[in-house]
Order: structure tokens, then C-alpha cells, then sequence
């Protein structure tokens, strides 16, 4: 207890300091106002320094962090992930954290294997070197060689590490207050529930179980393409501590001259890495969070090999209907369409001031009308949204903005690579394959069965509904009275028109779905063409429609 004491006195101490040495002098007096500990209140009164005086206040921002340490080393660079949150140049800093922290010694990280693997290394490694190959603030990575004469990297946690982070993250959320005082102004900020989200990031990366399993994921999901190269996992060397993996040799892709000087193309390389990214997304569902040079390597024959899989996140159907819906929206220049996406996914938040974010969608959609999609800048346009939805209270699902960074990330490097990419033009082909799942006869019969049993449910229950309602009205629990007259006519009618509602649905569900086959050449199960089914879907439109047409029209006379 007194050595976690004196260990909190002393990094309070630090962070006063280091906050008034960067011109935070306001932070830093309410550490000194909250924390009163001995000589707290020397610290940090000696104005800033000299040398930062003349750098922005983001600038500032990232070097103080830099300074205060690992973890908030760390915390830099997951704000770096969340554009929703902070403004675009406070972003454009903390991308440039890297984790800077010396390397613990070769001894004592062979200390630590040994402890985690329960045994000699010379008992699992014919050659373990003790020189890391890197050196991060949760593990290091070293190279050893196993006794059938493979090279494998081993990613060890730093010795008491776990211990370490639940320190700093006790002391991370007593100063939750600094951080929308150091960061930004704004008050919809919620620090508490970002550094909740942080300290969940930081333990689960620090389980090295978890990467080893998301290694085997992707190993799964990229077993048949040649263009991408998942490192193999010795799974019987691996623990929570430890993580035992092929040693993998490459170029990194951060520059077109050397790749070109290891006789790789960077044209190709940039191509290689957007299709990888996008069937992360688009097909598995499960992609890389900060897929940045560092994480990766380029083998030869131009092929994609990620190496860092601590950082990953899952995508929900909802994530690319949403995605999907605000490219439909620009591409249409149709704000309307906008705002019901947002609100459809439920991410309007109560002060939004939906006039205004209407107003403000028009004015971003007239930076685009008239462009096809493949010319709409797709940097500039998710800042924008960005923008959009950090300055009107809109709450993204985590995940989608995730992906959104990422491939903002994507188009960065591949960019860099390839001046003429464009990273709409390989979008376009997995989004329209993405639109077409729900048009697959087997899918659109899933859904055509399940409206019908929605529907007959929703009919069926009706009655019973109606009846719990006016028992309700009779009980007082409702402040209101219902005259409950001719209940049964009420039922007939408002069956009726379920059912009508019901056949429309039908109706319109045929009709697009045929206009999306018709122009589709192939067979279905080899009986017949897409044509034709999409002939016979106008057709039993037709038909449908011929019969609620009479209903209703008989419907008014009775």
C-alpha cells in the first residue's frame, strides 16, 4: 500500500511538471488543487518552456504525452483512432506517437519467458536472443530459433507489467478531468467513458491470448489468398504473457524508392493492401483498427504480410448498411436521406439540433453534386462527416468509426504508394456485391418468409394487443379514457389494412428486386436465368397488385 502511494506521489509530481513545462499551467493547478501531497505545489509554477512556446496547442498536446509516459503514450494514440471525438489536428499529432520507451534487458525478459512457459528456454528454443528486435510499453519482441531449425519472433509482456497498467490506470482516471481540459473544450465529451473504453483496450491488449486467437481468425479468413501472408502461431509455446509466432522478413511499405529497391512494385503493393483491407470489411467482418506501415511488412512478389494483431474490431451488418446508406445519400445529394441513416441507427443525440445538421449536410453534399462516386475525394469527404458528426452530438457505434479511420489509414499509405489511387474505384466492386447479398433468390426468399410470419404474427396478435390496451384504459394506468364500441369492426379494420399494408411491401420488394436481376446475366441452380426471374417477379408484382387494387376499391363501397 505505501509503495503505491509513493509510486502515485510521485508520478502526480511528474505530470504537474511536465504539464507546466508544456504551458498547461491550468491542468496542472488542478492536479495541485485535487491531489494535495507533499511539495505537489512546487511543481509545474515555472512558466513553459522556451523552446514550445511558438508549437500549436495539439503539438503541445502529443509532447506532453509523450512525456507523461507510456500509458499516456498510449492513450494518444487510441484518441488517434477516434476522429468522432477530437478535432482532425489534434489527430494529425497524435498519429505521430510511437511508443518510445527503452528496452527492458535481454536477461530479464528470459527471466520472464521462463517463468510464463514454466521451464529453461533451452527447453523450447534450440537459440533465444537476448537483443530485442522491438521494444513496445506492454511487450517486447525477440528472435529465437526452435530445435526443427524454424525462426520465430516471441512477443514477451515486460516483467510485472499488469501490475504496472492497474496502477497507472487508477491514477489515468482520477484525472479524467484534465483530459477534456488539456484536449479540447467541449463539453459533450464524455472523458469518463472514453478512458473506460481505454482501459478495456490496454488489458485486453496486454492478454497476449487474445492476439494469438485473432491471428488464428485471420489465418481462417485469408487462407486461400495468395496476395496476403498471416504469420503461423506455434499455439503449444504460446501463454497470456507470451505469444510465439513465424519470424516473418520483409520491406516496409512506408516508401515507393525502396520497395523499388528490393524489386518490388509500389503500384502493386498499394493495390495488394486496399483489397486486403476492404475484405476485411466488406467480406470477413473483422479488420485491423490501425493498419499503419509499422504494422506491416511486404514479402516478395509483392505480398501483404500484418505483423501487430493486438488491435482489431468487428464489423455488424448494420455497420456497412449504415456505410452504405451515407454513400447512397452523397452520391444522390440528398440530405433527407442523410439524416434518416443517422437516425434510423438510433445515433442522433438529444441536443441535436436536426435544422441545423440538415442545413449543414446540404452545404457538404454541394462540395460533391454533379461528381460520379469514383471522383468524390474520399479523404476530404470522411473528414467532413467526421466534422459533421463531432459538431452535432451524433454518436457513431464505435466499431463504424473505427472503420472509417481505417480506411482513411488505408488510402493514406496506398496514396503514398500510388499517386493515381483511388480507393473508391476497389470499393465499388465489394459495396455492389454487398448490395447484392439481399437480392440472392435464397435471401430475398429468407426475407419474403420472414415479412409474411412478421406480418401474420403482427395480425394474429392484434386482438389480443387491443384487449391488454383497453384493460389498461379500465385499470387507470393510462391517463385517458377509451370509448371501446364496435371493438370487433376496430379489429376487421385495422386487419384489413395490416394485410394491405403487408401486400404493398410484397409488391415493392418483387419490383426492385426484379429490377436488379434483370440486368444480371447467369443461372440460378441451373433451371433458369436471372432474366427470367426477374420477368416472373414483375409479373407476380402485377398480379398482386391487380388483386389489392380490387380489395380496396371493393373496400370503399362496403
Amino acid at each position: 500500500m505505501l509503495r503505491q502511494k509513493l509510486h502515485q506521489i510521485r508520478r502526480y509530481r511528474h505530470f504537474v511538471a511536465v504539464l507546466g513545462k508544456y504551458g498547461f499551467q491550468e491542468a496542472a493547478e488542478i492536479v495541485r488543487r485535487h491531489f494535495p501531497l507533499p511539495l505537489l505545489h512546487w511543481f509545474g509554477r515555472r512558466g513553459t518552456k522556451k523552446g514550445v512556446r511558438h508549437h500549436s496547442r495539439p503539438k503541445r498536446v502529443r509532447l506532453a504525452l509523450e512525456e507523461m509516459g507510456p500509458m499516456f503514450i498510449k492513450l494518444g494514440q487510441l484518441l488517434s483512432t477516434r476522429p468522432d471525438l477530437i478535432p482532425l489536428e489534434y489527430i494529425a499529432e497524435l498519429e505521430h506517437l510511437q511508443d518510445q520507451v527503452p528496452p527492458v534487458p535481454g536477461k530479464m525478459i528470459a527471466e520472464e519467458l521462463e517463468r510464463e512457459m514454466g521451464g529453461k528456454l533451452e527447453n523450447f528454443f534450440a537459440d533465444f536472443s537476448l537483443e530485442p528486435l522491438a521494444a513496445g510499453s506492454i511487450a517486447q519482441v525477440h528472435r529465437a530459433r526452435l530445435f526443427n531449425g524454424r525462426e520465430v519472433a516471441v512477443k514477451v509482456r515486460r516483467p510485472n507489467i499488469v501490475v504496472t497498467l492497474q496502477a497507472e490506470l487508477n491514477i489515468l482516471r482520477d484525472l479524467t478531468g484534465l483530459l477534456r481540459l488539456l484536449i479540447m473544450d467541449e463539453d459533450d465529451l464524455n472523458v469518463q467513458e472514453m478512458v473506460s473504453e481505454f482501459s478495456q483496450a490496454i488489458l485486453y491488449e496486454s492478454d497476449l491470448e487474445h492476439e494469438r486467437k485473432n491471428i488464428v481468425r485471420f489465418q481462417r479468413n485469408f487462407k486461400d489468398t495468395s496476395y496476403v501472408h498471416i504469420p503461423q502461431v506455434h499455439r503449444e509455446l504460446c501463454t497470456k504473457g507470451a505469444l510465439v509466432m513465424e519470424y516473418v522478413d520483409g520491406v516496409r511499405p512506408g516508401r515507393p524508392e525502396t520497395l523499388r529497391q528490393a524489386g518490388l512494385d509500389p503500384v502493386t503493393v498499394s493495390r495488394n493492401g486496399a483489397e486486403f483491407a476492404l475484405s476485411q470489411i466488406f467480406v470477413h467482418g473483422l479488420f485491423h483498427t490501425d493498419p499503419h506501415p509499422g504494422n506491416l511488412l511486404i514479402l516478395p512478389d509483392n505480398v501483404i504480410a500484418p505483423l501487430d494483431f493486438g488491435q482489431v474490431a468487428r464489423l455488424g451488418s448494420g455497420d456497412l448498411k449504415l456505410l452504405n446508406e451515407i454513400m447512397v445519400a452523397i452520391v444522390e445529394n440528398d440530405a433527407a436521406t442523410m439524416l434518416r441513416a443517422l437516425d434510423r441507427h438510433n445515433m442522433m443525440g438529444e441536443k441535436t439540433d436536426e435544422k441545423k445538421l440538415h442545413n449543414q449536410v446540404e452545404s457538404m453534399f454541394a462540395n460533391y453534386s454533379g461528381l460520379p462516386l469514383a471522383e468524390i475525394p474520399f479523404n476530404e469527404m470522411i473528414h467532413d462527416i467526421f466534422d459533421l458528426i463531432r459538431h452535432n452530438h451524433i454518436k457513431p457505434p464505435r466499431q463504424f468509426t473505427l472503420m472509417l479511420k481505417s480506411m482513411l489509414t488505408l488510402e493514406n499509405l496506398a496514396s503514398n504508394l500510388d499517386p493515381e489511387f483511388n480507393v473508391v474505384d476497389h470499393m465499388q466492386p465489394y459495396a455492389q456485391r454487398y448490395q447484392m447479398r439481399n437480392f440472392d433468390p435464397r435471401a430475398m426468399a429468407r426475407n419474403l418468409h420472414k415479412v409474411a410470419l412478421d406480418t401474420g404474427s403482427l395480425v394474429a396478435r392484434l386482438p389480443d394487443d387491443m384487449q391488454r390496451l383497453i384493460n389498461k384504459f379500465h385499470a387507470g394506468k393510462l391517463q385517458m379514457r377509451v370509448h371501446h364500441e364496435h371493438l370487433d369492426e376496430l379489429s376487421e379494420t385495422l386487419n384489413r389494412s395490416s394485410s394491405r399494408v403487408s401486400f404493398a411491401l410484397i409488391i415493392a420488394a418483387l419490383l426492385v428486386s426484379s429490377s436488379m436481376l434483370v440486368p444480371q446475366e447467369g443461372m440460378v441452380f441451373g433451371l433458369a436465368t436471372y432474366q427470367q426471374l426477374g420477368m416472373i417477379g414483375y409479373i407476380s408484382a402485377a398480379i398482386i397488385g391487380v388483386g389489392l387494387l380490387v380489395s380496396m376499391i371493393r373496400g370503399r363501397h362496403v
